[in-house]
């Protein structure tokens, strides 16, 4: 049905429109229009997909009365819209189907919806709780817009004062009235005044409108015009701001402000030079206040050397020392950052301090640098990956085999560089672990690759290893976590250990015929856990926790943490206990005692030290007498750093695709080695995101 669906999708599309006649499809085929979306294999189709470019805030009222129509057709709400067959039915992208729709059809909420929402308003219920029940409206926001607007029709308030504008007199005539009572009426008399004279509009509106024109009478900002008058006049009055503003035609408060704010920079620039910087640090560090500054640097504004100060104040908080360099980024600075966190390390793991140190600058600002460089290096990434595998497909055809050097001048990338852009696929070997023509050679290249070009921390990226190896990634993969000695355990492996055992093959012999590093006792191992039966667990009970806490209290400090560990379970008698173990673990990392020397920790430096080899979590928890549930928390994030935490287009529509495949449980782990840019914590939080927008399909809980 799929391969006949999409064989008839292709007859009805019109190249033109960019669209398939799906009406037409499900006529000739006698089937519904939401099953045949169903059934369509756009993988396996000759039609392509409309790119983001052309609809991105392009869509046309055709488009969208379209997508309207069949939202509308098909489904109850924008809740309960699949946007995977809209995404097809439109020819679009399913996210950028899903952004317009929900920014579109967000229906006004009627009233048996409305008095839902009273209902639970009355029974203390907050509005991001309420929204879980309105999920067609985007957002918590836009719920209570919806709902403020039905309230107000029924209170009778007329379309006038929600819809109609301002007219031209009657923002004049309260002009005139702010002007003329300004100085005999207080700000609250003033709005009753306005309000008695213009009794058709609403006093919300008034007040809105009275604030800001009050605002601009007294403190807005004068035109270069004026400001070079108010130079001339500075300089033949002095600052007397009574004479100034009568000659201005402006109230004095608001020539004095601009005068402060902006005076002596007519139309000035707020970046900051390096004599400027260098000229305001002798000033503040002479104890000159920023007024005075302003008049004696005459280059900036008031609010620029006010913004100066209070950034000088906090990195000198953050460093501890007060150095700071406030100038413009140079090209000679910017080199010196990328000379010192070199391309092949991870950001996270530099050694910032020491960046700071050479650049005169505060940790936050070295690596916010970095980042940008780094993101305007990612923008232009495109048209180097399209370039590099042009010409590697350009050196398979002519040779059958690729060169990376020679891609390397042809394209002018890094060696590295170029491995990890080419994205050609087409011929390479499969490398399956088989014990009898396993090859060590292969191995050790494959290894001494990664060692050369990815020292830790450094992500490994297995689409540049398997370009080098010229082997499928997904088998390149496999066989580094093998020689790494990791080994995923599932029923089927046990199985194939039960019956090499019964072919009478020692336990050493069959861990080679799983992996040419796995263990003996790990297998023996993984044999036994299958074999036996789980215990049935007890939970903790209340009265136990409470004991908990109060042992964690009397012990903490006393004895370390390892040994504080087993005390309080050999006290309380729950050596057998699993959920007791839990429950410990948490009380201990929760008190204050470990908390404060946790906070004191350089979680960087530590892991440097857990990548290289020189230490371990365990042996850093005995280290610093923390639990180490807490350090392995904090490598965790520390190892998140290594990742931008933004999504690309590309990134998101591979991890869709990625979960759209998946039959059972998604192993997160392999696909962020495949995606190479991305942790599983991300993927993680990426997935929640999606499942909650309605991308992808929300996962009932078991057990």
């Amino acid at each position: 049905m799929s391969a006949l669906v999409t064989k008839t999708a292709e007859r009805h599309f019109d190249s033109a429109l960019g669209q398939c006649n799906w009406e037409a499809v499900a006529s000739e085929l006698d089937t519904p229009l939401i099953a045949c979306l169903d059934h369509f294999n756009a993988s396996n189709s000759m039609i392509k997909p409309r790119s983001p470019i052309e609809t991105y805030g392009g869509w046309s009222k055709v488009d969208m009365g379209k997508l309207e129509q069949f939202i509308a057709a098909n489904y109850a709400d924008s809740s309960s819209v699949d946007w995977r067959l809209a995404g097809a039915y439109m020819n679009i992208d399913a996210l950028e189907c899903q952004r317009v729709g929900l920014g579109t059809f967000n229906d006004p909420i009627n009233e048996l919806g409305y008095r839902r929402v009273c209902e639970f308003r009355e029974s203390v219920m907050s509005w991001k709780d309420i929204h879980q029940h309105f999920q067609q409206y985007a957002n918590v926001s836009l719920l209570k817009g919806k709902c403020l607007v039905f309230k107000r029709k029924l209170d009778g308030v007329t379309g006038v004062r929600l819809t109609s504008k301002w007219t031209d007199a009657d923002l004049e005539r309260m002009k005139d009235l702010i002007e003329k009572h300004l100085e005999s009426a207080t700000r609250s008399e003033l709005v009753d005044i306005i309000q008695r004279e213009l009794p058709a509009r609403p006093l919300s509106d008034i007040r809105l409108l009275f604030g800001r024109y009050l605002y601009k009478l007294r403190a807005g900002r004068m035109h270069s015009g004026q400001m070079i008058r108010l130079r001339e006049l500075v300089a033949e009055y002095g600052e007397d701001w009574d004479r100034i503003g009568e000659t201005l035609g402006v109230l004095p408060c608001r020539a004095q402000r601009n005068w402060l704010e902006h005076g002596g920079n007519v139309g000035g620039n707020s970046s900051w030079t390096s004599d400027e910087t260098r000229q305001f640090q002798q000033l503040v560090s002479s104890g000159v206040k920023a007024k005075e500054a302003v008049k004696l640097l005459k280059t900036k504004p008031y609010w620029a050397f006010q913004d100066k100060k209070s950034r000088i104040n906090t990195v000198a908080k953050q460093q501890g020392d007060g150095t700071f360099s406030g100038s413009c980024w140079s090209a000679a600075d910017d080199e010196t950052l990328l000379k010192m966190i070199d391309g092949s390390t991870a950001s996270a793991a530099a050694k910032w301090e020491q960046v700071r140190k050479a650049l005169g600058r505060s940790v936050i600002a070295c690596q916010h640098r970095f980042l940008a460089i780094s993101n305007s290096r990612s923008q232009v990434a495109d048209d180097h990956r399209n370039s590099v595998t042009s010409e590697v497909q350009r050196q398979l055809k002519s040779n059958s085999i690729v060169d990376w050097s020679q891609v390397s001048q042809e394209t002018g990338f890094g060696l590295r560089e170029c491995l990890e852009l080419s994205q050609y696929d087409v011929g390479k070997a499969r490398w399956q672990y088989d014990p009898d023509s396993f090859s060590q050679s292969m191995a050790d290249r494959l290894t001494g690759f990664i060692k050369e070009h990815y020292p830790v921390p450094t992500p490994v990226s297995y689409r540049a290893v398997s370009n080098y190896m010229w082997v499928d990634m997904d088998d390149c993969i496999r066989i580094h976590e093998l020689l790494q000695g990791k080994f995923k355990w599932t029923e089927a492996d046990c199985e194939r250990v039960i019956a090499l055992r019964a072919q009478g093959l020692m336990f050493k012999e069959v861990a080679r015929q799983l992996s040419p590093t796995l263990a003996t006792g790990t297998v023996k191992g993984a044999l036994r856990r299958y074999l036996l039966p789980k215990p049935v667990q007890k939970p903790i009970s209340a009265d136990e926790l409470v004991e908990v806490s109060r042992l964690v209290d009397e012990y903490a400090g006393k004895y370390p943490v390892t040994d504080l560990f087993t005390k309080i379970r050999t006290q309380l008698n729950l050596t057998n206990r699993y959920h007791s173990h839990q429950s410990i673990v948490k009380c201990i990392a929760a008190h204050p005692h470990y908390q404060t020397k946790i906070r004191n920790i350089d979680y960087n430096d530590l892991a440097n030290r857990i990548a290289t080899g020189q230490t371990t979590a365990k042996l850093a928890a005995m280290e610093f007498d923390v639990p180490l549930r807490n350090i392995e928390v904090r490598m965790r994030a520390v190892d998140n750093r290594l990742y931008s935490s933004k999504w690309t287009e590309e990134e998101t529509r591979k991890l869709v695709d990625y979960m759209q495949s998946c039959d059972s449980k998604p192993d997160l782990v392999y696909f962020s080695k495949v995606l190479g840019t991305k942790s599983p914590i991300h993927c993680s939080r990426k997935i929640t995101r999606l499942r909650h927008n309605g991308v992808l399909p929300h996962v009932p809980k078991t057990g």
